[in-house]
């Protein structure tokens, strides 16, 4: 089905300030230069990462839930506004406290922002081409994450470090100025279950991912105090489970939990956060392996780094041809099964040039194709099922926990990659150990999928 130009138009702008979420690739190849920037270990780049995943990804659902309430293009107006003042705040920040804290702020903003982009999204086009509309969307995203590392290498030559986060504040305030393009199309709930906002729901969720960040963060902290890791995951344990009850009993919670009873609602959930935490590595591992084993430039690492995502583009593309053929089951099993190939063949590359002069760029480059490509097949057929699965009236959240769950496996990427690499001490092993963990789950999830005798 051809759409109005209107709707172009109006999906064009959504798109365009979505980027300010896939575009913070750039900071991935400014790792190298930020450590050396502040004087800081490898391991306290965590903090660049963590604070503006943990913000995006705590405020994300309270947004979408809030966009069901008074409008999706409401909240998203709200996110482009404050996307200007966070990422110029980032910008200016004098020392690396300031930086952290302005992280922070940037990852509210784009919480704010990206949280109801789905919805409208998807709410712009008949039910028919949904899946496709989310294939653009997803492959939008992933184009901003492919040039995310080879712009960031120039803005990094042009501006150091800050260009990184002060040239998003123009894209986002560029699609401010052209919402007027987009239309209302929030679907709002009649009746009994209209109105209320669950306050304590959305600020409890905040803290409880809160808490349990820095327990990670704390757990895998070399010479951290065994009690103050553990204290913070019990404590953080025993808040998620009160959550979930006062959850269940809301009248007007900020995510319903029955669809979590579902056994193939929760898998799907808990299959985006692990392969998004699994291919994390690539961004998190892959600077430091460019630059300073195979001593690339830092413009040149970021073109390199670049390949991964654009697999993401091809994937995507990809799964907007064959949804209507493979549906969102087939999509996300060959997006995970890819995504295991990849990463076992970045393992296999970085393990034959151990002790060499540095890895085959080129096998390299293969290994991290494969694994965007995985993740973008990945991408669609989950973002389908889940807008599916859920009614049409909470599609701010079900868009909501699209981002979530990629930012909760980031964020475990972020602190558990980070630990396995100092366990390990060799990219190769790390790359290996995230493969097989993945393919392990990939056959747990493929044979809960199947169908069983008798069921049909």
């Amino acid at each position: 089905m051809t759409l109005a130009p209107r709707a172009r138009l109006a999906i064009a702008v959504i798109c365009l300030g979505s980027l300010v979420a896939p575009l913070d690739t750039t900071v991935n190849t400014a790792f190298p230069v930020i450590t050396g920037a502040f004087g800081l270990a490898l391991r306290d780049i965590q903090w660049v990462v963590i604070p503006f995943v943990l913000a995006q990804t705590s405020l994300a659902l309270v947004f979408g839930h809030l966009g069901d309430r008074i409008g999706h293009r409401r909240v998203f107006a709200a996110g482009m506004a404050a996307c200007v003042l966070g990422h110029l705040a980032v910008a200016l920040a004098p020392d690396f406290p300031l930086l952290v804290a302005g992280r922070v702020l940037q990852g509210m903003a784009v919480g704010m922002a990206v949280s109801c982009a789905p919805a409208l999204v998807t709410l712009l086009v008949p039910p028919a081409d949904k899946a496709r509309m989310l294939a653009v969307y997803a492959a939008v995203n992933s184009l901003g994450m492919a040039l995310g590392p080879w712009v960031g290498g120039l803005l990094l030559q042009a501006l150091g470090w800050p260009g990184v986060f002060l040239f998003r504040a123009p894209i986002a305030l560029l699609a401010l100025l052209m919402l007027p393009a987009v239309p209302a199309v929030s679907v709002r709930r009649e009746g009994p279950g209209a109105g209320g906002f669950d306050w304590l729901g959305a600020l409890g969720l905040i803290a409880v991912l809160a808490t349990l960040a820095l327990a990670l963060t704390e757990l895998t902290r070399p010479g951290a105090a065994w009690w103050s890791g553990t204290g913070l995951l019990a404590l953080g344990l025993t808040g998620a489970l009160a959550w979930v009850r006062h959850e269940s009993r809301a009248a007007h919670p900020v995510m319903r939990i029955a669809p979590f009873r579902s056994a193939r609602f929760s898998g799907i959930q808990a299959a985006s956060v692990i392969v998004n935490l699994a291919c994390f590595a690539n961004l998190l591992l892959l600077p430091y392996v460019l630059t300073r084993q195979a001593g690339m430039a830092i413009a040149q690492a970021g073109l390199a780094l670049s390949v991964y995502p654009a697999g993401s583009v091809l994937g995507n593309a990809l799964a907007g041809r064959l949804a209507r053929r493979l549906g969102a089951p087939g999509l996300m099993a060959w997006g995970l099964v890819v995504a295991v190939a990849g990463l076992g063949l970045s393992a296999v590359v970085l393990g034959l040039v151990a002790g060499a002069s540095g890895p085959a760029i080129l096998p390299l480059a293969a290994g991290m194709l494969v694994s965007g490509l995985g993740l973008g097949l990945f991408q669609v057929g989950y973002m389908d099922q889940t807008t599916t699965l859920l009614p049409v009236h909470e599609r701010g959240v079900a868009g909501s926990l699209v981002s979530v769950t990629r930012l909760l496996g980031i964020l475990l990427g972020a602190t558990g990659i980070g630990w396995l690499q100092g366990l390990t001490g060799q990219a190769a092993a790390s790359f290996g150990v995230l493969a097989v963990a993945l393919a392990v789950f990939t056959v747990s999830f493929l044979l809960a999928g199947r169908p069983r005798p008798g069921s049909g």
